[in-house]
């Protein structure tokens, strides 16, 4: 696995040591910034070479996503309690300094008062000033550098607290009393471990086999076929010719079904490359310019290959009834899109028409592929509601939660999906946020 290791230099060398010592499988490359406004810069063009990117912390990343779009995994070490626990103990064996007096730019008062509760610290025997800006501002170190500074010239704390290097050094340098959050050691291999089986648990969705049932169309009543079966043959040759042509495109094992029908097992990463997500399926393009006959064409995802194998039938078999030289994709029996037919068909509206336009219109305004925003309206039209908890819309779409999450921030971002409620889903976990989908 390679990984991308985005960060000032101090945390990066730590991150190098622990990947060699403990993480063989992983290959870093350093990327080390002065100030982590360099990072987009610093990415620019190397994710093609890399299977994730971790930064240092989340201001880095939350800045770089700004400028530069993530197309491979992108994750950030997190400031744990724990983290928090050491500074606070290395600020109240000071004496010089109260840990009942702080400013910090990295926790919010519901994590700090958290963590002072646990050292037995009651709400009414500290006071804490957190900055309130967003991380991606162009102009945020020296907002959090004057936020602190106030605030310490004021003699309102007796010392900062912060996890930005830049911060940290402006400080020191203007003898303000700093004390900068770095990831600890066992922090940086949690998240080191949840990248590794997120990559895994990626190339095995990417992995998945999809099989494809192809139907060579029957002659219309009034065709010349009816009367010439010697050119049947031979055109029935040449659509083999090229549905073999797609398979070798796909590395696709091939199975001839009798005289009309194949069979063909991919897998899902190579399938949705190839046909862009089924936006093209050059197949029927290419059957319908090098012969004289059309194909039904059905792809099925499944948890086995006999259960892709089922849905590819059926999506075959939806095609042929619908007139042909059609193909449906089939994820479940309640989620089926198409028909996806060629750009140039005259008979039927293809598949640019065929999508809703505000469907493209919501793609195109939050980002999100349209094959993912009709995999959710036909969510939402198979289950008869709109209101899902993250963990949901997960299982459903059969994605990761820090996936799911994803989508729902950048629908919400553009008022495709709202929070409407919360719901307890065990005694012990925390509340699920359940939110409404309104995408037209």
């Amino acid at each position: 696995m390679k990984i991308g290791i985005v960060g000032p230099p101090e945390i990066v060398d730590k991150i190098l040591r622990i990947i060699k010592c403990e993480f063989h499988q992983i290959k870093p490359t350093a990327y080390v910034y002065k100030m982590y406004t360099e990072a987009p810069k610093l990415l620019q063009n190397q994710q093609p070479y890399l299977d994730a990117v971790l930064f240092a912390g989340s201001t880095p990343l939350f800045y770089a996503e700004k400028y530069v779009k993530p197309v491979i995994a992108w994750e950030f070490i997190p400031r744990s309690g724990s983290s928090l626990l050491q500074v606070l103990l290395q600020i109240a064996l000071s004496p010089k300094y109260s840990i009942h007096r702080l400013s910090s730019d990295l926790y919010d008062l519901n994590q700090l008062s958290e963590t002072y509760q646990e050292i037995g610290v009651a709400g009414d025997q500290f006071q804490v000033f957190t900055t309130t800006k967003a991380p991606c501002d162009d102009h945020y170190i020296e907002y959090v550098c004057a936020f602190h500074e106030q605030h310490y010239r004021r003699r309102q704390i007796s010392c900062c607290i912060t996890a930005l290097y830049n911060v940290h050094e402006a400080l020191t340098a203007k003898n303000i009393p700093s004390f900068r959050v770095d990831p600890s050691a066992n922090v940086i291999r949690q998240t080191l471990h949840k990248m590794q089986l997120n990559h895994l648990l990626q190339v095995s969705q990417q992995s998945q086999i999809v099989a494809l049932s192809i139907r060579i169309d029957s002659p219309s009543e009034y065709s010349l076929f009816n009367d010439n079966e010697y050119q049947y043959i031979i055109d029935k040759t040449n659509v083999a010719r090229q549905i073999y042509l797609f398979a070798q495109r796909i590395q696709a094992a091939v199975i001839e079904v009798g005289a009309r029908d194949f069979l063909l097992f991919s897998t899902k990463h190579l399938v949705e490359s190839v046909t862009n997500s089924f936006e093209n399926i050059h197949l029927l393009q290419t059957v319908k310019e090098n012969s004289a006959s059309t194909v039904s064409i059905g792809v099925g995802y499944g948890q086995t290959a006999r259960e892709a194998k089922s849905h590819a039938s059926l999506g075959m078999d939806r095609a042929s009834r619908q007139g042909g030289h059609a193909a449906f994709i089939v994820y479940n029996a309640a989620e089926i899109i198409g028909p996806v037919r060629t750009n140039d068909n005259k008979q039927q509206t293809d598949i640019k028409q065929k999508i809703d336009q505000k469907f493209l219109a919501v793609s195109e305004r939050s980002g999100i592929s349209t094959n993912t925003i009709f995999r959710l309206c036909s969510i939402l039209e198979s289950h008869g509601k709109r209101r899902f908890t993250a963990s949901e819309l997960a299982a459903l779409l059969n994605v990761s939660l820090r996936t799911t999450n994803r989508l729902l921030a950048k629908l919400e971002e553009h008022g495709y999906c709202f929070e409407v409620g919360k719901r307890v889903l065990t005694q012990a976990g925390r509340p699920s946020r359940i939110v409404e989908l309104r995408i037209p």
